[in-house]
């Protein structure tokens, strides 16, 4: 018997409830009116505004509508969180709007609203969050120490290895 609901991505979004997407595109219009800040305090305020619309709304933050609402893109966010092309006020304002979202992402999955899958992948896609180490990263905070030891020296460490008769081979 054949599978009478789609599981793929897009059919869950062609499943969409009319009503739903209608007030979510009159949410995001709401938010993308508001123009551009320009400066660090019109940036604050803007963020403060965003976080109010969420709660007022019930949409909830992301990094996405955050980016709407400041009318940049993500790079430009994540540019303005380390600190490139920017004060270091409105970096310290980024920081702490991504420190709110994630804060926001944490309860929820916490909370059992979403799967916690769910909320490590979007953690790793809008907080950097990572769940392996890379050899680059090691490296970069403790610098190697390399030493070579010549074949003498490796064959005087294991010399009794060495000395080993050789095993028996078995028959096949």
């Amino acid at each position: 018997m054949a599978n009478s609901k789609s599981n793929y991505p897009s059919e869950q979004v062609n499943d969409l409830d009319p009503d739903f997407v209608a007030e979510t595109v009159k949410s995001l219009r709401e938010l993308n009116d508001l123009g551009k800040p320009e400066t660090d305090e019109e940036v604050k305020t803007r963020i403060d505004q965003y976080f109010e619309f969420c709660q007022e709304t019930g949409n909830r933050p992301g990094i996405e509508s955050l980016c709407l609402a400041l009318h940049i893109s993500r790079t430009t966010l994540f540019n303005w969180a380390s600190g490139t092309g920017c004060s270091s006020e409105r970096q310290e304002i980024i920081e702490k709007a991504k420190s709110f979202i994630a804060s926001f992402l944490e309860q929820i999955v916490l909370r059992g609203r979403i799967s916690p899958p769910s909320g490590i992948f979007l953690m790793k896609a809008w907080l950097g969050y990572k769940d392996t180490v890379s050899i680059e990263e090691v490296l970069k905070e403790q610098p190697a120490q390399v030493s070579r030891a010549s074949v003498a020296e490796i064959m005087e460490r294991h010399k009794v290895a060495l000395e080993l008769p050789e095993m028996e081979k078995p028959e096949l």
